[in-house]
């Protein structure tokens, strides 16, 4: 089992359901959540003209190879009917893997 942890965002909606149903699809794709920390709200960043986010970040143990848990927080965002759009741009979910055991990895996104 490797401990990673995620970060979860939302700006559009009902910011906070879609985090706590974040965190509950994470648990059934194989994230043991273990933590989740205080929901905070945060300004935008980059595109500034768009509704504040709601942040937290959620711990846990999986199984899950790196990519594996990538597919499926990508998974999670569009079945929360996250919109593809514009970089930094508003959204219904973003999960994000902030720390994956001891791996460095890359995004190509960046």
């Amino acid at each position: 089992m490797t401990r990673a942890y995620l970060s979860l965002g939302s700006n559009l909606g009902d910011r906070l359901d879609h985090l706590q149903q974040a965190v509950a699809e994470l648990e059934e794709a194989g994230l043991h959540v273990t933590d989740v920390s205080p929901v905070y709200e945060t300004d935008p960043v980059g595109l500034v003209d768009q509704p504040a986010f709601l942040n937290a970040v959620a711990g846990g143990v999986t199984s899950l190879a790196p990519h594996d848990l990538l597919a499926r927080c990508k998974a999670i965002e569009q079945e929360l009917r996250r919109e593809p759009g514009v970089r930094w741009g508003p959204r219904t979910c973003d999960v994000d893997i902030l720390v994956y055991g001891d791996a460095e990895l890359a995004s190509e996104a960046l």
